[in-house]
């Protein structure tokens, strides 16, 4: 994939995102009346259709983290496949591009839930302790727990897949029967099977999967010879070839036929997915309870479309589009903290429909990220803010 195609999935994935938030007042009123000739069952569709844009999330993020020093390494004169992490630097690294901002708007976030007014006894510091790890200030943080312990194994599982594709696939088949096994439904056809205490959002048990599977790919593309490099997990990621010698036309007929069947396995997968939205909808009239990202359908759906954006045949792009797209994703870890707090407010001021409230918070998220881009230039603050360390250059500039 090319920097531009990835860019791309990234900012289609917090735009889905968002449809996942707008649409969750839409369900609510789905499950209680099940009028299929509604808003709400578009709302529903909708938002089965966003229940990707999570897991590949995940999955983007051991994609660029691989991919980053699968290229150091490589720079550092070391056979392909090969990776090196200093795990201190590593850790100093992740500690201030994801720590320093989950502590900042984890505190604003507490402050504006009236959260922080004390007494400050014991009492009051021991509840906050659970906000590090288990509980978040508001019900999209529990992505930093996952991020963070994706982190946590990150260089142990980076070692391991590295000292050959033997352990890769081994790895793979292992991650994926796991999955398999900890998520819905498996949890009714195993219910007698032990399987471990539920821990919030815990990675181990739930979402790592996509990780490897971004992890796996990376170093299938690689051992290859790379094309592109991506500084930053999650944001930017590169590929590679077989180094293989083909005829240019069968391999574009095998890319467009490999296309089309990841095009329909995603169809499937989504039509699965809704299809099992709807069956526990009359079972439960709670989403929380059976809406979940780590369900197989959903797993399976997330995967399909990360294969998807992978194996697109590469077209043409305009430089100025290419380089909006890459501008707009860099700016998707701000939108996607301080979107939940805008859309409270146009939910207050604003009647509910849905394609007013979606369009609005798209365009004042990213036009609050913007600006916060181009007023703030010390780079501890624009760190601390979840702005990249340094201001790009405006793209709008090449049209």
């Amino acid at each position: 994939m090319s920097r531009t195609r990835t860019d791309l999935l990234r900012l289609i994935s917090i735009s889905f995102v968002l449809v996942i938030h707008v649409t969750g007042p839409y369900e609510l009123h789905f499950v209680r009346n099940h009028d299929y000739l509604s808003m709400d069952f578009l709302a529903v569709i909708l938002n089965q259709l966003a229940r990707f844009s999570v897991p590949v999330f995940v999955a983007l993020s051991g994609f660029g983290l691989t991919a980053k020093y699968l290229e150091k390494t490589k720079k550092q004169g070391s056979a392909a496949g090969n990776i090196s992490i200093s795990v201190g630097p590593f850790y100093a690294d992740r500690l201030v591009k994801i720590g320093l901002p989950f502590a900042f708007w984890t505190i604003v976030f507490l402050y504006f839930r009236d959260r922080l007014g004390g007494p400050y006894n014991a009492e009051f510091f021991e509840g906050m302790v659970p906000y590090l790890y288990r509980k978040g200030a508001d019900y999209h943080f529990y992505f930093f727990h996952i991020i963070f312990e994706c982190y946590a194994v990150f260089p142990a599982l980076a070692w391991i897949m590295g000292r050959g594709s033997r352990y890769r696939k081994v790895i793979l088949i292992v991650s994926a029967l796991l999955q398999f096994y900890m998520s819905q439904p498996s949890h009714i056809v195993f219910a007698d099977w032990p399987r471990p205490p539920f821990l919030f959002s815990a990675f181990i048990l739930y979402w790592q999967f996509p990780l490897i599977l971004g992890m796996f790919l990376a170093f299938q593309n690689g051992t290859g010879a790379a094309q592109e490099t991506h500084p930053e997990a999650g944001e930017s990621l590169y590929s590679g070839t077989s180094g293989r010698k083909e005829d240019p036309a069968t391999a574009k007929w095998q890319k467009s036929k490999t296309t089309r069947w990841y095009s329909i396995l995603a169809t499937l997968a989504f039509l699965i997915a809704l299809l099992e939205y709807i069956y526990w909808s009359y079972r439960s009239d709670m989403p929380g309870d059976f809406n979940h990202f780590t369900r197989i359908s959903v797993m399976l759906y997330s995967a399909a479309v990360l294969m998807l954006f992978r194996s697109w045949p590469e077209g043409h792009v305009h430089p100025a589009l290419t380089s909006s797209i890459s501008y707009l994703s860099g700016l998707t870890f701000f939108v996607f903290i301080v979107h939940t707090a805008l859309l409270r407010a146009l939910q207050h001021y604003l009647p509910a429909w849905l394609p007013l409230t979606l369009l609005l918070l798209w365009f004042l998220g990213f036009g609050l990220a913007i600006l916060m881009d181009r007023l703030i230039g010390w780079r501890w603050l624009r760190l601390t803010l979840a702005l990249d360390k340094r201001r790009t250059s405006w793209p709008l500039s090449g049209w």
